[in-house]
């Protein structure tokens, strides 16, 4: 498992065994028309609540929606809502009204009931759920058409966290929402249905002819939903060569998460247009503050002081527009932007190597997961591996496939510290370090109490003041080390329009041109 040699077999082995299936631009069958898309690998899960996976989020959007969703601009809008929440004035009640021409893909038209059953079990179940399950004290339905969510605190970050497409709040019809975990059937109401799923092969989802799309003008993931395709085919291709060749050869329409020199050669290719998505990702390493070496402060501030961020962004990408050093959580532009923030990109070692000393370390091995599905992850944990082994951690480099570092990264006596990325969120409480649910598990009294006043201020001001505060505690505590901003590349067939690029790739209103 921590062999590099033995996973890229494993991983080429995979973009061996996509190769034999029908695939390729002009796949068609029979009238049937496919839409080819190369992902980095195999699901740990197909639950759309229950795991934060970025790729579990990719391959449910097309199947489950949301009562929200967000837009480029990071706005709110409704998908199975009829209109944003009436929220009272104190911020304690949620009034949402619900769309009544809904219907799940076993052909049930969707009521409240069906909206409150999903939302108990989001509570129960999401990571991000159970972050609202503390504030949140009854879920209604006042009629079949209108649910309701009672607080019994105000919680500011609610509407952001009802429309975030992942450990999403997706509505199941409810007799799948009160079965136990995982479902058994996977029934939404997206423009696609499930056909079939077979592990390191493919996913399949067929459109649903009876579907009804949200109203208004397609932007982003908001607005009208359009299925143009009959099926989409995910196919895991973990090797990032074989994605990319892949892709020129014309045996998938797209794909994402690729290195920068996949990125360059896709700009001379004749049949492919490459991008980067608008929202900016960031790589981050995160440390096991609860049962681990790594629980010691001063250890992880010491690997904070160790680091080279440029280092393993230049690696990573060689093409210097994709990426660039912020230290800031949020990007510039959003409200939640904070510049220069204390902490990032020290290139101390001298200081790293007294806080070694102060802290007592002897060399214990620091086991650091990393997967080399996502380049920049495995790039990232290679210099981190070389920064932090300069002044003396004594690092324990473990590559790994992205599925078994989501199982591993679930047991608080495996490791010390993963590679992972961030990006996508519209308010900082989705983002995932902050969850003290989340493997690393931070939580401290400092931290507790900020992020109360954060959630529980009604007032945005307020918000940003707590903000603020949160912010340099994640500097000040070192649970995790943000390395810097990119804009992940993809490439998608030239003969596609539509395609909006957001931070996980969705297709309908994604159509061939001709």
């Amino acid at each position: 498992m921590n062999g590099l040699a033995s996973v890229e077999r494993r991983f080429v082995l995979a973009g061996a065994l996509g190769s034999l299936l029908p695939l390729g631009r002009a796949a068609a069958q029979q009238g049937t028309s496919v839409l080819n898309i190369a992902t980095v690998g195999e699901p740990s899960s197909l639950d759309p609540m229950a795991d934060t996976s970025a790729l579990l989020s990719e391959l449910l959007l097309p199947m489950f929606e949301l009562l929200y969703i967000f837009t480029p601009s990071l706005q709110f809008a409704p998908v199975l809502a009829a209109a944003l929440p009436d929220i009272s004035a104190d911020g304690l009640h949620y009034r949402i009204p619900l769309r009544t021409d809904v219907r799940f893909h076993d052909g049930t038209l969707m009521t409240a009931d069906d909206v409150v059953a999903s939302t108990k079990r989001w509570i129960n179940v999401s990571p991000r759920g159970r972050l609202a399950a503390r504030y949140v004290t009854e879920v209604n339905a006042v009629d079949a058409k209108t649910m309701e969510l009672v607080l019994k605190q105000a919680y500011a970050p609610l509407l952001a966290l009802l429309a975030f497409p992942n450990s999403a709040l997706v509505v199941l019809p409810k007799r799948l929402a009160e079965q136990p975990v995982p479902i058994k059937e996977m029934i939404g109401t997206g423009p696609w249905k499930y056909l079939e799923h077979v592990p390191d092969r493919y996913l399949r989802v067929v459109k649903f002819e009876q579907y009804a799309s949200p109203p208004g003008d397609p932007n982003g993931y908001a607005g009208a939903r359009q299925a143009y395709f009959d099926e989409l085919r995910y196919i895991p291709v973990p090797n990032l060569t074989t994605r990319a060749d892949g892709l020129i050869a014309g045996q998938y329409d797209f794909a994402d998460q690729l290195t920068a020199e996949s990125y360059q050669t896709l700009k001379t290719a004749q049949s492919v247009t490459p991008g980067t998505l608008t929202i900016p990702n960031w790589p981050i390493i995160i440390f096991n503050t609860k049962q681990s070496t790594m629980a010691n402060p001063l250890l992880r501030l010491a690997a904070q002081a160790a680091i080279v961020p440029e280092e393993m962004m230049a690696a990573t990408f060689s093409d210097q527009s994709l990426w660039k050093l912020e230290g800031s959580i949020f990007p510039v532009g959003t409200e939640w932007y904070i510049p220069n923030p204390a902490g990032y990109n020290q290139r101390d070692p001298d200081k790293a190597r007294a806080l070694l000393k102060q802290a007592g370390y002897k060399g214990e091995k620091i086991r650091l997961l990393c997967s080399p599905q996502y380049d920049y992850m495995i790039k990232v944990g290679q210099v981190a591996f070389a920064n932090l082994s300069e002044v003396g951690f004594n690092i324990d480099l473990q590559v790994m496939d992205w599925a078994t570092v989501l199982q591993v990264r679930t047991k608080p006596d495996q490791w010390e510290a993963f590679v992972t990325g961030e990006g996508g969120e519209t308010d900082p409480s989705q983002v995932n370090v902050f969850n003290p649910e989340y493997p690393g598990w931070w939580d401290s009294p400092d931290k507790r109490a900020v992020t109360n006043d954060f959630v529980t201020a009604t007032d945005q001001q307020k918000r940003l003041a707590s903000w603020k505060k949160l912010h340099d505690l994640f500097y000040s505590e070192a649970p995790s080390l943000k390395v810097g901003e990119f804009f992940s590349p993809y490439g998608i067939a030239k003969n596609l329009t539509g395609f909006s690029p957001m931070p996980w790739p969705a297709f309908w209103n994604v159509k061939r041109a001709g």
